[in-house]
């Protein structure tokens, strides 16, 4: 029975909340529309509604939740740190970081209208961009971590302190912005699936298609890397080599989410501790639980915003983080 659960009862209650998010929401679709709508006899209206506006959302809120749980799983393996994530070490932050400070000195070299005009080579341009900010976040951790030995706890202060960092430096990106386009890029640093469109899930698409076969194809290595240090050694694994390779896979999974909803916190905190207790003795089964219990909690956390506050929206990352942060202080006090 537990051995059903992640491998078939994650994507029923994934599929169950996605067709719950496609009828919920400020208009009003029902069952009977959604059947109307798969025969071909819906109206104008309910095709927009839900084939234009909420299965783009529910579909990205799939990818980006599955792309964070992951990126926090890898995190947490190589720093043996169930507090690590990409938001947590700061690596959301150095991404969003990179992407505002581009786009800011574009729109100055350009004039204030470029903000208007780059849009569309935004969903291209912003993945690589994140990647970027990301990689260089990741590299900072990464010296710090490995020349100054710090314990996982105090790795997790360190990161917090580099993200509050570029946190402050992305606020001082925004103001040199000005006011014309600072108003969306707030929204997208809260963490949110609004105005979601297909070109939003085009963009993400090829790099949830290259990442996600590639991280759930690497359990055996990720097996070694759990290991005590010493002992990996000993059966000849590198473990600095694919430490810096799963960093890497973390860092790309989290940049590419960041570039198309903004950080949602703390889903790479929740979701694999959820996936070890789930499927404690493999992690294969812990990389799958993490995709559905990362698009599972994304899209809950979307629906909730929706409708919580209808017809206003609650951004997901805020819905994520009231969540979060209560969990991840249960996991704080037991560590240290």
């Amino acid at each position: 029975m537990k051995r059903l659960l992640p491998s078939l009862g994650l994507p029923l209650l994934l599929l169950m909340a996605g067709f719950i998010a496609l009828i919920q929401g400020a208009a009003n679709v029902h069952l009977a529309n959604l059947v109307e709508l798969m025969v071909g006899e819906a109206g104008e209206h309910i095709r927009r509604v839900v084939l234009d506006y909420r299965m783009p959302r529910v579909l990205l809120g799939m990818l980006v939740g599955a792309h964070f749980a992951l990126a926090g799983y890898l995190l947490q393996l190589i720093t043996r740190n169930p507090l690590a994530d990409a938001g947590v070490l700061g690596i959301s932050s150095g991404s969003g970081l990179a992407a505002v400070t581009v786009f800011v000195i574009m729109t100055r070299l350009l004039g204030e209208d470029a903000s208007y005009q780059l849009v569309p080579v935004t969903l291209t341009l912003l993945p690589w961009l994140t990647l970027a900010g990301g990689l260089l976040a990741g590299l900072l951790l990464w010296v710090l971590w490995h020349r100054t030995g710090l314990s996982p706890v105090r790795l997790a202060v360190v990161g917090a302190t580099c993200a509050a960092i570029f946190s402050a430096l992305l606020m001082g990106a925004l103001v040199v912005w000005g006011q014309a386009t600072s108003e969306v890029i707030i929204l997208w640093l809260a963490g949110t699936l609004y105005g979601a469109g297909w070109d939003r899930v085009w963009a993400l698409l090829p790099w949830s298609l290259v990442l996600l076969p590639l991280v759930t194809g690497l359990a055996r290595p990720m097996l070694l890397l759990g290991l005590d240090r010493q002992k990996a050694l000993t059966l000849g694994f590198n473990v600095n080599l694919w430490s810096g390779l799963i960093l890497g896979l973390a860092v790309a999974l989290a940049a590419s989410a960041v570039a198309m909803s903004g950080p949602v916190g703390f889903v790479g905190i929740l979701v694999p501790y959820l996936a070890r207790r789930l499927c404690p003795h493999s992690v294969q089964a812990q990389l799958w639980s993490c995709i559905w219990l990362g698009g599972l909690l994304v899209v809950v956390g979307d629906t909730l915003g929706r409708v919580i506050m209808s017809p206003f929206e609650l951004p997901v990352g805020v819905v994520t983080t009231l969540v979060g942060c209560p969990f991840f202080l249960y996991l704080l006090n037991r560590k240290v």
